[in-house]
C-alpha cells in the first residue's frame, strides 16, 4: 500500500487463496491509499491496482475500547502453553491483551462495513477513537517498538486508543464466584458489570455519562480456576442506555486466542491445535484455538450490538458467530473440533453466514449518528423509534388490512416469504391489502403469519393476521350509515394472542365530546399517567368532569381507583385545536408511555418514565377522519391497573355526532365488562359512578388546573 506521494503507508500483507477466491482486511490511511494486489502462480504474476479515497468522519461518535483492570492486577491474561512462543508472555501481558483488542475491533469493523454494504446499505461502520502512537497492527510495527525503531518503520501513527480503566476492585473482588456470570449459584451475576460502570464513570473524559459514550469494554483480569472448573472474572452482557454509558462488556479468558495483528489474521482463524486444560473451554464450543477465537470475538462483538441497542434477533445476535466467524475472513475454513467436520471453501452468496447482523439490527445501526454517511437523510426522533402499525379499515364493500411505518416499509413477509415490494430501494410509507385479495392467496383456517421491517429497523410480527382483519374495527351509529372507526395499539403479548382471559381486564372508552343541558362540551385537557408504566389517562371536561382511561373502581375494595404515575404530564387542549396522532410505546405485558399531539405543534405526555425509548408506535386518523374518542383494555387487580391497549376512534371529519352517541355503552367507561354487582357484596355500599370523580388525580389531590 502507497499513498498519493508513492510512500509505503502499511507493510505487505499476505493472505490465502482458495479456489482463485481470496479476502483481506486492508488498513486506510486518511487520503488517496494505492493498493497493489499481486499473485504470482509458477512464473505467471498478476497485478492489480486499486485506487481508494479514504475521508474519517470525525465529527461521527466513535465506539470506545476498554480495558479494565484490578486495583492489585497482575497485567496477565490467562494463556495456554501452545501460545507462550519464544516470548513467555508474547500472548499473555497486558501489551498483547491492548493489541489483540486493538486487532479485533478491526476486525469488527471491517466485518460490519461489509455486512452494510453487501445488505444494500452502503459501506458503512463505526469509527473509534484514534490515538498518536506505537501502532500494533502490524507485526512490522511490534518489532519497531522493541527494537525502539518506531520511525523507520512508520509504527507511529493514527491508531484505535484503548482506555485502561482501574478499578477500585481487587483481583480477589473480580474473581469471586458470587459474581462469575456462569457459575449456576452466583448471587450477583451482573455485578460485574456495575463495577465497570463505576470504573467508567471514575475514569471521566472522554468516558463522562453526559456524553452518552457507547463503550466496548474487556475484563483484563477474568481467570480460569481448574479446581473449581470456572470461568472467574467474567460476564458477556450488553446494554443501551439512551442518556448514559452505553456498555458492551466480555471477559478476557478467551484473549488469548485472538490475532495481535494483521499477519496472525488468517493464521489464528485456522488454528486447529488444541487449547488444553489450563484455560476455559466456554459453553464448551473451544475445542481448538479458531474456535476459542470465535467465540470470544464473535461474543464480545453480540455485546456490542447490545450496546448500539440491538436485541436478541438473529445473526450475530442469536450466536451465529460460533462456527460462522471465520467465514467473513478467510475463504477455507479448518476443522472443527466441536463438530468433528471438516474445513471447505465459503463461497459469499452461497455458503451459510450466519455471523451477519440481522437486517432489521442493520437498519437501526444505520440511523445512529455512529454510523452516519454524508448524504444520509436524517430521521426525526419520532421516525426512529416509531415501529409499523397494523390496522383494519372497513369500506363500504371491502375490509382492508393497512400496514403503515412513519419511516418507511422495506419488507413484508407472509408466512416467511417476502413480497417483492416494498423494497430497501423502494421503501413505502403505507401498504394497504384488500381482505378479499388475501382470502384468494391464503388459507383461512390456518395461521397467517405477517412481519413488517420499517425502515428505521423496528420490527412488527404477528403470528395471524386473520385476528386483525376479524376484529371489529368499527362501531355502528343507529340511524345513519356512518361509521366510526377503531385503532388501537396493544402489548406484544395481546398481540400474539397471549393473556386472552378477559376477567384479568376492565375495558373502557369515552369520547372527547360530552352532552349537557347547554350543549356539547369539547375535552379540555388530557392528563397522561405515566410512570413505570402507562398507569392511564384522564379526560377532563370544562365542566369539572373527568372519564378515566382505565378502571373506574379497585378490584381489591370497589374504591374510586386512583392512577399514579410520577412522570405524568397533562395537555390542554384549545377550542380551535385537536388531537391529530397519538404515540403509544410498549412491552410484552404492559404499555409503556404514551404522547398527545396537537395540530398547533403542542405535545404532552411522556412515553417513558424511566428514561428509556422503549418501542413506540403511533395512531392517526385517515386524511378524511378526525379523533372523536378514546377506548382501550387496562389490567385490573395487576399490574398496578396499567394500560395493555390504547386506541382512538375516529370519525368522518364532517360528521358531527348524533345525540345517539353519547347513549352507546360501548362508548363509555361503566362497568369494565365486569359483573360488578357480583362483586358488591365484596365492596359494601360503593355506588361509584362514571359521573363522579373516580379518576381524580390523587398525586395533586387539587381541583382541575385551568387550561
Amino acid at each position: 500500500m502507497t499513498d498519493a506521494s508513492d510512500e509505503s503507508s502499511f507493510p505487505v500483507q499476505s493472505w490465502p487463496i482458495a479456489d482463485g477466491l481470496i479476502k483481506m482486511i486492508v488498513l486506510l490511511s486518511p487520503g488517496l491509499n494505492k493498493i497493489t494486489i499481486e499473485r504470482i502462480h509458477g512464473e505467471e504474476r498478476i497485478v492489480r491496482v486499486l485506487n481508494l479515497t479514504y475521508v474519517p468522519l470525525l465529527q461521527s461518535p466513535p465506539l470506545h475500547l476498554a480495558i479494565m483492570v484490578a486495583k492489585d492486577s497482575p497485567l496477565l491474561i490467562d494463556c495456554p502453553p501452545g501460545k507462550y512462543a519464544s516470548i513467555s508472555t508474547g500472548h499473555s501481558s497486558i501489551d498483547a491483551a491492548i493489541a489483540k483488542f486493538r486487532m479485533t475491533a478491526y476486525m469488527w469493523q471491517a466485518l460490519t462495513a461489509e455486512d452494510m454494504r453487501m445488505k444494500g446499505l452502503g459501506r458503512r461502520s463505526f469509527r473509534f477513537e484514534e490515538e498518536w502512537a506505537a501502532d500494533t497492527t502490524s507485526r512490522e510495527f511490534v518489532q519497531g517498538a522493541h527494537e525502539s525503531v518506531l520511525h523507520e518503520t512508520g509504527a507511529m501513527r493514527s491508531t484505535a486508543k484503548i482506555h485502561i480503566i482501574k478499578s477500585d476492585r481487587t483481583v480477589a473482588e473480580i474473581r469471586d464466584e458470587n459474581v462469575a456470570q456462569q457459575n449456576p449459584r452466583a448471587r450477583h451475576k451482573t455485578r460485574l458489570f456495575d463495577w465497570f460502570l463505576q470504573a467508567i464513570d471514575a475514569h471521566g473524559s472522554p468516558l463522562e455519562s453526559s456524553g452518552r459514550p457507547i463503550v466496548a469494554g474487556l475484563i483484563l483480569d477474568s481467570h480460569f480456576s481448574s479446581p473449581k472448573d470456572m470461568i472467574l472474572g467474567h460476564a458477556a452482557l450488553g446494554s443501551h442506555q439512551p442518556v448514559g454509558v452505553s456498555l458492551g462488556m466480555m471477559g478476557s479468558h478467551l484473549t488469548y486466542a485472538w490475532p495481535r495483528f494483521l499477519e496472525e489474521v488468517s493464521s489464528c482463524l485456522l488454528d486447529t491445535r488444541v487449547p488444553g486444560t489450563t484455560v476455559g473451554n466456554d459453553n464448551g464450543e473451544c475445542s481448538t484455538f479458531w474456535e476459542a477465537c470465535a467465540i470470544g470475538q464473535g461474543a464480545f462483538l453480540h455485546e456490542v450490538g447490545h450496546a448500539f441497542g440491538a436485541p436478541h434477533t438473529t445473526g450475530i445476535m442469536a450466536r451465529g458467530y460460533a462456527r460462522h466467524w471465520p467465514r467473513n475472513f478467510v475463504v477455507r475454513t479448518a476443522y472443527c473440533g466441536s463438530l468433528n467436520q471438516k474445513g471447505f471453501v465459503v463461497v459469499d452468496g452461497q455458503t451459510d453466514n450466519f455471523a451477519r447482523w440481522d437486517m432489521g439490527d442493520a437498519l437501526s445501526f444505520r440511523v445512529l449518528p455512529h454510523f452516519w454517511l454524508p448524504g444520509d437523510q436524517r430521521l426525526s426522533v419520532t421516525a426512529c423509534r416509531a415501529a409499523p402499525v397494523l390496522s383494519s379499515n372497513e369500506t363500504d364493500d371491502e375490509l382492508e388490512l393497512v400496514v403503515s411505518c412513519e419511516s418507511g416499509i422495506i419488507q413484508i413477509e407472509w408466512n416467511d416469504e417476502e413480497e417483492p415490494t416494498p423494497s430497501l430501494a423502494a421503501p413505502a410509507a403505507r401498504v394497504t391489502y384488500e381482505g378479499t385479495a388475501l382470502k384468494s392467496r391464503f388459507d383461512r383456517a390456518v395461521p397467517l403469519k405477517l412481519k413488517v421491517l420499517g425502515f428505521n429497523g423496528k420490527t412488527r410480527v404477528v403470528p395471524n393476521a386473520w385476528r386483525v382483519l376479524s376484529s371489529p374495527s368499527s362501531i355502528r351509529i343507529p340511524g345513519i350509515q356512518a361509521r366510526l372507526q377503531k385503532r388501537s395499539v396493544m402489548t406484544k403479548d395481546l398481540e400474539c394472542g397471549k393473556e386472552e382471559n378477559m376477567d384479568q381486564f376492565w375495558t373502557w372508552a369515552t369520547l372527547l365530546t360530552r352532552r349537557e343541558e347547554d350543549g356539547i362540551h369539547r375535552v379540555s385537557k388530557v392528563d397522561v399517567r405515566t410512570g413505570c408504566y402507562l398507569d392511564g389517562a384522564i379526560v377532563h371536561f370544562p365542566t369539572g368532569d373527568r372519564v378515566n382511561c382505565g378502571p373506574r373502581v379497585s378490584k381489591r375494595d370497589g374504591r374510586p381507583h386512583s392512577f399514579g404515575g410520577h412522570a405524568a404530564e397533562s395537555i390542554c387542549i384549545p377550542l380551535d385545536q385537536e388531537i391529530f396522532k397519538v404515540e403509544v410505546s410498549r412491552e410484552e405485558n404492559v404499555l409503556r408511555g404514551m404522547r398527545l399531539h396537537l395540530t398547533n405543534g403542542t405535545a404532552g405526555g411522556a412515553l417513558s418514565g424511566g428514561g428509556d425509548s422503549p418501542e413506540t408506535l403511533s395512531l392517526e386518523p385517515q386524511r378524511d377522519e378526525r379523533i372523536v374518542g378514546f377506548f382501550g383494555r387496562s389490567w385490573w387487580g395487576e399490574h398496578f391497573d396499567c394500560l395493555v391497549e390504547f386506541g382512538i376512534i375516529t370519525a368522518p371529519r364532517d360528521l358531527v355526532l348524533p345525540d345517539v352517541v353519547y347513549d352507546m355503552e360501548e362508548l363509555q367507561n361503566t362497568d369494565g365488562g365486569q359483573d360488578l354487582n357480583e362483586r358488591k357484596s365484596l365492596y359494601g355500599d360503593d355506588d361509584s359512578s362514571e359521573d363522579e370523580n373516580s379518576g381524580s388525580d390523587s398525586e395533586r389531590n387539587s381541583d382541575d388546573e385551568a387550561c
